[in-house]
């Protein structure tokens, strides 16, 4: 039975090396991703997760604006109604005598008496049982609470914790003396040889194929998305080759080639509450790792020409 959706298999990167290679790097200003370039490494970042986050601070902040107008409405409809059975209770002692509240029988009266009693205060307990039992239209004004309130609330309760518990990504790192690619996340190291990295690009992002330890044990596949335009939606394909052109001249000529100017360079790290910090022991699981790459050899078959040969269905 044919597949609705065809499998992708990603490509290795060294089919790519020679177009890549032959680009000059003066023609465009450094890729955004590249966010340090020293004499033995250069490290990329996803900027999706950045991005993402700018989009839910904001959404966040939109959100406490909507609630805190709401809230400022609840207290000035409180005191305005605070006022209104003051001013009620006033001008009814005026006509009637102060004494008329101890004897009327008029419930309208009385409830405006009650809101507020002697002290000329109404709780916010009787402004909500006012509110939602002395006007008409009760049933619009409560859906219309819920929805700028409730909704506000929940978004708020979920988009916090989020933005303070998201980790900055940990970086990808070319080596270029070891020629290994490697990053992390929460502890689990990823890996790969630069001669065997693989990638797929599509109008999302490139993603780099690396090796980590499942949570069984085995050997599986890890992919590290890189979006070089910061559009999480839609990016050229071609967007994507100065990134991948500096990688590629970076492994294979050096830092002189990217880098001219200076020694090391380092861009400003992204604002997170919280790191992905750096495994202690990541070099000799990297080491490790390697190595069950070499014993394993698992990776998809590839064709006289380097591109890779689909299983049989």
């Amino acid at each position: 039975m044919a597949r609705l959706f065809k499998t992708t298999y990603p490509n290795p990167f060294f089919l790519k090396w020679k177009e890549l290679l032959a680009i000059d790097l003066s023609s465009f200003t450094q890729p955004e991703p590249i966010v340090e370039v020293n004499t033995r490494q250069l490290k990329v970042m996803q900027n999706k997760t950045e991005i993402r986050n700018w989009w839910a601070s904001l959404f966040l902040l939109g959100l406490i604006s909507m609630l805190g107008f709401k809230l400022l409405d609840y207290y000035d409809a409180w005191k305005s109604a605070e006022w209104n059975a003051n001013r009620f209770i006033e001008i009814a002692k005026k006509e009637n005598g102060n004494e008329y509240f101890s004897f009327t029988q008029d419930p309208g009266a009385l409830a405006f008496y009650s809101a507020v009693g002697d002290d000329k205060k109404m709780s916010f307990k009787e402004f909500i049982h006012d509110r939602y039992n002395n006007y008409t239209h009760t049933t619009q004004r409560i859906i219309g609470d819920i929805i700028f309130t409730g909704i506000p609330l929940l978004g708020i309760s979920i988009l916090l914790p989020w933005i303070i518990l998201l980790r900055k990504p940990a970086p990808l790192i070319f080596d270029r003396e070891k020629r290994v690619v490697y990053s992390w996340q929460k502890g689990g190291v990823w890996a790969q040889r630069y001669d065997d990295i693989r990638l797929h690009e599509n109008i999302q992002m490139i993603l780099f194929f690396l090796r980590c330890e499942l949570k069984d044990g085995s050997l599986g596949w890890a992919k590290y998305p890189l979006q070089p335009t910061g559009n999480p939606l839609f990016s050229p394909l071609s967007a994507y080759k100065p990134t991948l052109a500096y990688i590629a001249q970076f492994m294979e000529y050096g830092r002189e080639k990217v880098l001219p100017d200076q020694d090391s360079w380092q861009a400003k790290p992204p604002f997170y509450f919280r790191d992905d910090p750096e495994p202690a022991n990541i070099e000799q699981e990297i080491d490790r790792i390697l190595q069950r790459i070499t014993e394993v050899n698992n990776e998809i078959p590839l064709d006289g020409e380097g591109n890779p040969i689909p299983p049989e269905e």
